[in-house]
């Protein structure tokens, strides 16, 4: 499950993320005399003392392009009577990924309606960044979502959203924008008439059903009305972050990350809450011992050689005596999890803290850390909240997790909940978008335990997990993936598997699942071969409606291929969500006390050898869930062939072709996103002249020592379809230089072409240095047609080369 960790999350592909257009500049003020003033009555965050109840920190993932950031919940300070947002450098993260720096981003817990909302800020003048205050919605938001076999929402949430966004470039003006139903093209900007940067101001809006108001300081100053506008309850959000290279041409390139943030006072409102609750904050209280006072302990460490390899991975040289160790290892492979661990079942006995020093003995190297304390049985982290060096550092059921820089040292308390067993130091091995792995030189020492106040022991569920009979073989499921904190009871006369829980944390992606090793996969392979459907009962025993989702997986499959085989699924016979990017059966909200049938269809091209079942762990939030659900009659069936299994190797292009990797964006649907290859189709409905397009890297190594990129475009619509194309260097500057080809112009040094409908061309362009990548701007551009005009298409793009041409 490690590709879950730190997955991109679609769904909140928010505000700024579309901002690509020509944009409405204000040049008088407008007729808004009959506009009533802002009330937004309610204050419901108010950051003059610290943190607000109503507001969380996003921590773990990326948006993905245009955004370059992954957020993380240490970016979000709380100092000198504010919430300010940071900007860090990701030490391993990558432009490649999305993700090559730390951003911050704040969101309610509590979906509002319409009515008026306010917030006091202050944005940052920095070119490449984003300030922000939004609201926004979209199916993974919903508090009760359904789809159809298509995946087109029933009863659920679209992308509707609401913008007021600062871009750090030009802090004198400020951008208004809207979505409904994920269509954007809205964007107006304000000039201000001052610097937003240099103090606070309020900005704010007016949401109604049949318009939009957008106020500053207390004025209106842009209205919209229509017919069309944002209708569902949404989450209010403020974020910080920088854009990849594809959004440079319009944000500015961003460089040098330093303690600069957008500042944020409060934030009022006269909605009602829609959804959600606040849940009880957490306490958080510092060691007040001297840690002197207690004595060091002199741990064995062991590796828990995940990597399987004759070699542990981790090498241990203790001082002499014991009270210090070095660990040195090679690069670890991310997402093995492998760890460095010691048994502290009696030297943590009747305690609640652990103490300990790491130094990280690499002048060059950064290293990704996380420390798990593990329950008596090891089956759960109870890590509660921890300190580094003073600062609280990031704390989750996944463990406590920090980068420590080059030659580093910090001084670490972890505060815990439960009997001890194993103790872990996870080092450079978790799941990350990193693209690298890194080796590393590091010492603990001053590992110490102690008590402070009432020691808590949480109840433990008993378990009897004998295992299921599925299609006649009998199966055992895990039930603490990743630590999660899942007992399974199994009951052999009605063959059915029981799963209670009282943690399963939102987007932890955590479950039950069949086996992981060579005899157990070998066990689902044998009953799933030649059957196409997977089909079980679900019975929710407990009293809050509960959501599962269900993965049919298959792991011997080419390298960059999604092992999650669902193709399609039902419940009670009605058509459900399967998410064909990422993976997963979506079967939510099933009510307290029901009983549903699944169905899922999968592809058999690849050997089936594991199901997982996520339950309460799959959708967007900060919510702990518990529960008491029994999965019953689970079965193979339906007709299917499963071919050879063995990987295929990478497909390789005919002729000197090569491979382009397009990613979509600004409204447009590519059929191979985030693919290598030599062919691809792209579709999309209501574009209007924004400059929004779409973005295709290449390997640099190709387009070295060529000078000519050639390739074919076809149209299949019943419109020409207008095309302009800048193709980028390593520093994503356009190095085109001339365009060939049956239509085309150059305008200002820009390379166009337009291809008629249902014709074929072939394009050759030319170029003067290596290339990374392209920005291809498709029926985007088209300065000159009239207001309101759309424009929808379906191309393909074909037969990429790289030739020197003189």
């Amino acid at each position: 499950m490690g590709n879950k960790f730190l997955k991109t999350l679609p769904a909140i592909a928010i505000a700024a993320a579309m901002t690509l257009g020509i944009l409405s500049v204000s040049a008088c003020k407008p007729d808004l005399s009959d506009v009533e003033d802002l009330n937004a009555t309610k204050e419901i965050a108010n950051w003059s003392e610290g943190s607000a109840n109503a507001f969380f920190e996003s921590d773990g993932w990326t948006n993905g392009n245009p955004f370059n950031v992954q957020w993380t919940k240490s970016n979000v300070l709380y100092e000198n009577g504010v919430m300010k947002l940071t900007i860090d450098d990701n030490p391993v993260g990558s432009v490649d990924t999305f993700n090559e720096y730390l951003g911050a981003e704040a969101r309610s817990y509590q979906n509002f309606g319409y009515g008026d909302y306010e917030v006091c800020m202050k944005p940052v003048k920095k070119a490449g960044t984003a300030s922000t205050f939004f609201l926004y919605t979209g199916p993974s938001e919903a508090e009760n979502p359904e789809y159809d076999d298509k995946g087109n929402l029933i009863n659920g949430n679209p992308w509707d959203e609401i913008d007021i966004e600062f871009l750090g470039k030009d802090t004198t003006k400020v951008q208004f924008n809207y979505y409904v139903n994920g269509e954007g093209g809205h964007e107006y900007m304000y000039d201000l008439g001052f610097d937003a940067s240099e103090d606070f101001h309020t900005y704010g809006f007016r949401w109604a059903e049949d318009e939009i108001v957008w106020f500053v300081d207390g004025e209106p100053v842009h209205r919209v009305r229509a017919k069309s506008l944002p209708s569902t309850e949404s989450r209010i959000l403020m974020n910080y972050w920088c854009g990849a290279p594809a959004a440079e041409n319009w944000m500015g390139k961003y460089s040098d990350p330093g303690d600069e943030g957008p500042e944020y006072k409060w934030v009022k409102t006269s909605a009602a809450v829609g959804w959600g609750e606040i849940p009880e904050p957490v306490i958080v209280e510092e060691f007040e011992g001297d840690w002197a006072d207690y004595e060091a302990i002199s741990p064995e460490f062991e590796s828990s050689n995940n990597l399987g390899g004759a070699t542990a991975p981790y090498t241990f040289t203790p001082s002499a005596d014991g009270k210090t160790v070095t660990i040195k290892y090679p690069a670890n492979a991310a997402g093995e999890y492998d760890n460095a661990n010691f048994d502290a079942t009696e030297v943590a006995k009747d305690t609640n803290w652990m103490h300990f020093v790491l130094k990280n003995n690499s002048a060059t190297e950064t290293n990704d850390v996380r420390i798990n304390i593990r329950n008596a049985a090891n089956t759960a982290n109870i890590n509660s909240y921890a300190f580094g060096n003073g600062k609280e550092l990031s704390t989750t059921q996944d463990g406590t997790r920090f980068f420590l820089e080059p030659n580093e040292t910090i001084e670490v308390e972890i505060k815990f909940e439960g009997e001890v067993g194993n103790v872990e130091f996870m080092l450079d091995s978790m799941f990350s978008q990193q693209t690298g792995s890194t080796p590393g030189d590091i010492t603990i020492s001053d590992i110490k335990f102690a008590k402070q106040g009432e020691i808590i022991i949480p109840e433990t569920p008993v378990e009897n997990n004998n295992g299921v009979t599925i299609n006649g073989s009998k199966v055992i499921f895990g039930g603490n993936v990743g630590g999660q904190p899942y007992a399974i009871n199994t009951d052999d006369e009605t063959n059915s598997m029981n799963v209670t829980y009282t943690a399963a944390e939102d987007a932890s992606y955590r479950g039950v699942h069949s086996g992981d090793t060579d005899e157990e996969k070998a066990v689902i392979k044998g009953i799933a071969a030649g059957h196409n459907t997977f089909t079980a009962k679900i019975t929710n025993n407990g009293t809050a409606a509960v959501n599962v989702r269900i993965d049919i997986m298959g792991t011997n499959t080419p390298s960059g291929t999604l092992n999650v085989r669902n193709l399609s699924a039902t419940m009670n016979g009605s058509a459900v969500y399967t998410d064909l990017e990422w993976g997963g059966s979506l079967f939510d909200a099933i009510p307290a006390g029901a009983t549903v049938e699944i169905a899922i269809t999968f592809d058999t091209t690849y050997e089936i050898d594991k199901i997982l079942f996520m339950i309460d762990s799959h959708k967007t939030g900060e919510t702990t869930h518990s529960g008491d659900v029994t999965f019953s009659e689970m079965a193979f069936s339906g007709e299917g062939t499963v071919v050879d299994p063995k990987p295929d190797p990478d497909p390789a292009p005919s002729g000197d072709g090569a491979l382009l990797t397009f990613i979509e964006q600004g409204g447009y649907k590519v059929d191979k996103k985030s693919v290598a290859a030599n062919e691809v189709n792209i579709t999309y409905e209501g574009i209007t002249c924004n400059y929004a397009n779409v973005y295709a890297s290449v390997v640099t190594a190709d387009t070295e020592n060529k000078n000519t990129f050639t390739f074919t475009v076809v149209n299949n619509g019943d419109k020409a379809v207008q095309i302009r194309m800048d193709l980028q260097n390593t520093s994503n500057e356009v190095v085109s230089t001339d365009i060939k080809g049956t239509s085309v112009w150059k305008n200002n040094g820009e390379m166009y072409f337009k291809v008629e409908a249902g014709s074929t061309e072939t394009i050759t362009i030319t170029y003067s240095e290596a290339l990374k990548g392209m920005v291809i701007f498709i029926d985007s551009t088209i300065a000159d047609a009239p207001e309101g005009t759309t424009y929808s298409g379906n191309i393909t793009f074909k037969d990429f080369k790289f030739t020197n041409v003189a």
